[in-house]
This record gives C-alpha cells, sequence and structure tokens, in this order.
C-alpha cells in the first residue's frame, strides 16, 4: 500500500512538476506555467482581498484554477487523504506536568503521545527540555531517557524532571555526527517529535541499524539537510521514483513542503510579508548597483531590523555580505520594484499551494518505505489537527 500511494503521488508530482519546481523568489515575472497564459492573466487579475481568501480557503480557488489545469487535483483529493485517529487518553494531567509549555504546543505533545502505549523504555530524539518524554511517562510509567545537544536545554530539562519526581536521563549528543547512535537498541520505542531535517533522517538510519522494536516520528523542516540535492532516504524512491528521474529536488522545492503557516498569527504573517518584500526589494537594488543578473542569497537576520526602515536593513545585508556599494539617497524605487515582484510571488503560490500537501506526503512515503525495506510495518496517520501544526503527519513503525 505504501509503494502504491507512493507511485501515485510520485506520478502526480511529475506530471504537474512545471506548476510548482520553480523557484518563484529569483523570477522577475511569472513563470511560463507551460505558457499557460490564460492562468498568468487570470492570477494577475486578483486583487488583494481574494488573493487573502484563496490563501486561507485553497478549495474556493480551486474550481477557478481547474479550468485552466484540468489535471489539478483539489486539497482535500483522495490521493491525499491521510486519517487523523483522533485518540485520546483519559489520563488527567496535573498542572505541574504543563510547567512552561505553551498551549499549541502542549496540545501538540499531548495528542502525539496517545500513540505510545506499550511498556518500552521510551527514547526522547532531539528532546529539548524533554516535555514529550516526562508526558509519556506519566501516563504510562515507562521508562524513560533523552537525547539533545544542547547541554543547557539537558540541564533545564534535568531540573524539572527532578522537580516532578521523575527519572529522565539526558544523554548531550550531536546526532547528526552519529553520537547518538549507541543510545539505540533492540528493546525500545524512540519517538521524535518535528526533528528536523537530517536530524530524523539520521534516526530512521540508527534504528533500521539498530534494529529498534518501535519507532514514531513527525518529520519536520525537510530542507534542514547538508545535502545541496534531495538525497532519497528509501532505496525504492531512488530506483523507482520518476520525479528524481526527471528534475533534481533542490532545497528551494523542499521549502514548499514546509511553507504554510496556518498557525501563525496576524502580526506574525505582516512580518513574515515584509521580510519576504524587502529580500526582493533589496535583490533589485543589488542586481541594478552590482550590474548583475544574479540572485544575490540573504542569510537569516535579526528580526529586529524589520522594526527599523528599509535602509537600515540593506547597510546590515552590505555589511554582512562585505558589499563594495554606494546606496543611492532614495531607495523606494526598489522598493516599488520588489513590491510589484512580492504581489507575483504570491499570486504564484496561490498555484504552488496545492502540491504542498503532496509533496510533503511524498517524502514521509520515502521515508516509511525506508523502514518498510527492513522488515518494519508502518502506518501513517495525523496526530493533530492542521490548526494545532501543518506538521501534524506521523510515521509509526514496529518490527
Amino acid at each position: 500500500m505504501l509503494k502504491h500511494n507512493f507511485d501515485g503521488i510520485d506520478r502526480y508530482l511529475t506530471t504537474m512538476k512545471q506548476y510548482w519546481h520553480y523557484n518563484a523568489f529569483i523570477l522577475h515575472d511569472y513563470p511560463s506555467f507551460s505558457d499557460n497564459r490564460e492562468l498568468i492573466n487570470f492570477l494577475h487579475g486578483i486583487d488583494d482581498t481574494k488573493l487573502m481568501s484563496y490563501q486561507q480557503n485553497p478549495t474556493l480557488l480551486y474550481p477557478l484554477l481547474k479550468q485552466f489545469i484540468p489535471d489539478l487535483l483539489n486539497v482535500n483529493d483522495v490521493l491525499f487523504d491521510i486519517k487523523y485517529d483522533q485518540l485520546s487518553s483519559h489520563t488527567e494531567i496535573p498542572f505541574w506536568l504543563k510547567k512552561g509549555i505553551k498551549g499549541r504546543k502542549w496540545v501538540q505533545i499531548d495528542q502525539f503521545s496517545h500513540y505510545i502505549g506499550e511498556s518500552l523504555p521510551v527514547l526522547e530524539w532531539c528532546a529539548g527540555k524533554g516535555h514529550l518524554g516526562r508526558l509519556i511517562h506519566y501516563k504510562t510509567k515507562n521508562q524513560i531517557s533523552a537525547v539533545e545537544w544542547n547541554a543547557e536545554l539537558c540541564n533545564q530539562g534535568l531540573a524539572l524532571a527532578e522537580q516532578q519526581s521523575i527519572l529522565q536521563p539526558f544523554f548531550v549528543a550531536n546526532v547528526l555526527l552519529g553520537e547518538g547512535n549507541q543510545l539505540l537498541n533492540k528493546e525500545q520505542h524512540v519517538v521524535a517529535l518535528h526533528a528536523c531535517g537530517d536530524l530524523h533522517v539520521h534516526l530512521i538510519n540508527g534504528v533500521k541499524k539498530a534494529l529498534t522494536e518501535k519507532v514514531t516520528i513527525s518529520p519536520c523542516c525537510y530542507h534542514l539537510t547538508e545535502h545541496d540535492n534531495y538525497q532519497a532516504v528509501s532505496s525504492y524512491a531512488l530506483q523507482q521514483s520518476q520525479l528524481l528521474s526527471s528534475i533534481t529536488l533542490s532545497k528551494q522545492d523542499l521549502k514548499l513542503a514546509v511553507v504554510q503557516q496556518s498557525t501563525s498569527g496576524e502580526r506574525q504573517t505582516q512580518l513574515n510579508d515584509q521580510e519576504v518584500w524587502w529580500r526582493l526589494s533589496f535583490d533589485c537594488l543589488q542586481k541594478a548597483l552590482l550590474k548583475t543578473e544574479d540572485y544575490l542569497t540573504v542569510p537569516s537576520f535579526p528580526k529586529t531590523l524589520l522594526s527599523n526602515n528599509f535602509r537600515g536593513f540593506v547597510e546590515w545585508v552590505k555589511a554582512y555580505k562585505q558589499l563594495n556599494i554606494e546606496l543611492p539617497g532614495d531607495l523606494s524605487v526598489y522598493l516599488d520594484q520588489g513590491r510589484e515582484r512580492f504581489n507575483r510571488l504570491r499570486r504564484c503560490e496561490l498555484v504552488s499551494q496545492f502540491f504542498r500537501d503532496p509533496l510533503e506526503l511524498w517524502l514521509v512515503y520515502d521515508r516509511a518505505l525506508s523502514l518498510q525495506e527492513v522488515g518494519y510495518q508502518v502506518k501513517i496517520s495525523r496526530f493533530c489537527d492542521v490548526k494545532i501544526t501543518p506538521r501534524n503527519l506521523l510515521i509509526q513503525a514496529s518490527r
């Protein structure tokens, strides 16, 4: 069943790649969409009010896009239907166990913990302060331990465990260097809630070697990897994927799978939009001043810069990149150019948003197939509602 579902999504993404496999961020105009000019004209005519409505409710946009893209599938198509089990626990959780955990994060931890029920010792991978492990212990009385690279988080987790009279050993280890592998063994259930990118891939590779009895993972941030281009996790994807044989998946492509921000507040959404607008505006400026057509990447920057003005942001990038350019007195023309590009980008995303779930599912199936290939029985489900977190896919594997 895993292979069948993977193949269906793989064929769909391959057939429709012209509608999502492009870097809209570096475009000065709309992508060609295989010369679908009627689609581009339609997108260009969408006003800002409708844009916001379509971003929040893509099903409203679907019948309109379907006129221009006949093979487009809706976000709730059966091919992408992954069950949300809605498990519940009858255990009453004391207030002190929730200490220091924000509401939405607590719900994620609580919902995830419903899937851990047997008596195997539990190792929490990339545990942070170990909140998930302590909740699992409270519910199941299982032995728990945690591995985390940040020593300060380990110390804070140990202090919380001591306050709550819970035995929870912490191991400081950089799992990307294989330092956590010695903690993996057969008689164990390893759990990882939102271990990013290579962190959860290293876990999958580690449990396959250790033949760990059970593993439960909710993957996240697939683009956070040391590799410039996507490396298939399963042999099946490497050998059978039409998608991988026809295109190279870059980190920018992988970001598409996690780009939605349905849990962001209005202020955070405004800041995100401002950041993208300023990045595009700076790109227009550097191309004009350096007389180049090459895109210049801008690293993550202190978000306090967004509370200043655009010139302050440009000065920061100029200093960070050591650019030998003299800024003109008036930068408004570049802000205007950046705004035009931003408006086109957001309208391109109205199309690409229909491929977020398929791409993430493709990535999750690749991970699940990797475990199945070495003898695990694997189930993919959703552990919580998308309103709690868009990263709600769950891989459960047992030998």
